[in-house]
């Protein structure tokens, strides 16, 4: 029994002075650097494990600033390729005893974007949380394996994203074309003004506050709550909302209904000229004024 627990022990001061040495080797890693946005068409943007944040720049150039825990090479890299500016950061693994152990989720990418002049934003994000706020583009496209979004006050006529796991969070933003597919999370819109917006969710709440009546509004889910609600009463609305739960609610004014079931409700506003049709497998669907 005292062989096991001197063992013990000794493995225990062996992994505590080898995880002291395995920190010690890790520092603090800044970098940061402004380029003309005149000569930027694209910012592409490709993320491991930290976080990303856009937002408004006060200035007429772009600046990226990047703020973390460095082992070895550089975690975050800035480069100009042609039109586009290419931010990178890649998880940094330790080797030997502590191979197993990264530096994910240890750092924040700040990208300051121009109010006018990027046209294209991408970002393909792996593990970290993302923001963009006050920016506007011509066209955002955002690739989200794990992690939370949260986008506000953007303007762009194109908003395409696609998320694995991770709760999206658009605000106060205007988009001609919106395009948000969700496999596992809830998305919550507020205050969007959208001509067409589509939402498909496998798994997850999709709740849209206050938007304005477009050309299109689209809701498909799986398995999840849809829960609609116009800033103003519709005037000219064609809407269909089909759930399997049979739990379907439209308190929209001067809606009049032809197709009235448990499972489907069809109606129209005025002449009907644009759309609302909601979908969902399993979960309850309410829409108001």
């Amino acid at each position: 029994m005292k062989k096991i627990i001197s063992t013990s022990v000794a493995i225990v001061l062996i992994g505590g002075f080898a995880f002291s040495a395995y920190v010690a080797e890790t520092k603090n890693f800044e970098n940061n650097k402004s380029y003309n946005a005149e000569n930027i068409e694209t910012l592409k943007v490709y993320n491991d494990s930290w976080d990303v944040r856009f937002k408004k720049s006060n200035s007429k150039g772009v600046t990226v600033s990047a703020e973390g825990k460095q082992k070895g090479k550089d975690p975050v890299t800035f480069k100009k390729v042609g039109e586009a500016l290419v931010i990178k950061q890649k998880e940094q693994k330790n080797s030997g005893f502590f191979g197993g152990f990264t530096f994910g989720k240890k750092g924040t990418i700040y990208i300051n974007v121009p109010k006018s002049g990027i046209n294209n934003i991408e970002l393909t994000n792996k593990d970290g949380d993302i923001q963009m706020s006050e920016i506007s583009t011509n066209s955002v496209v955002v690739q989200n394996n794990s992690g939370d979004g949260k986008i506000k006050g953007v303007s762009a006529n194109t908003g395409k994203f696609v998320s694995r796991d991770g709760m999206l969070r658009v605000e106060d933003s205007s988009f001609k074309k919106l395009n948000i597919t969700s496999t596992s999370g809830d998305n919550y819109m507020k205050g969007v003004n959208s001509s067409k917006a589509k939402v498909t969710s496998a798994d997850g709440e999709v709740s849209i506050n206050g938007i304005k009546e477009g050309k299109s509004l689209v809701v498909d889910t799986e398995s999840g709550d849809i829960g609609v609600s116009y800033n103003k009463a519709p005037t000219s609305l064609a809407v269909t909302a089909k759930s399997n739960s049979s739990d379907i609610t439209l308190n929209l004014d001067g809606l009049k209904k032809n197709k009235d079931t448990e499972e489907l409700k069809k109606g129209k506003i005025g002449q009907g000229n644009n759309k609302l049709s909601l979908s969902s497998n399993d979960g309850v669907i309410n829409v108001t004024n």
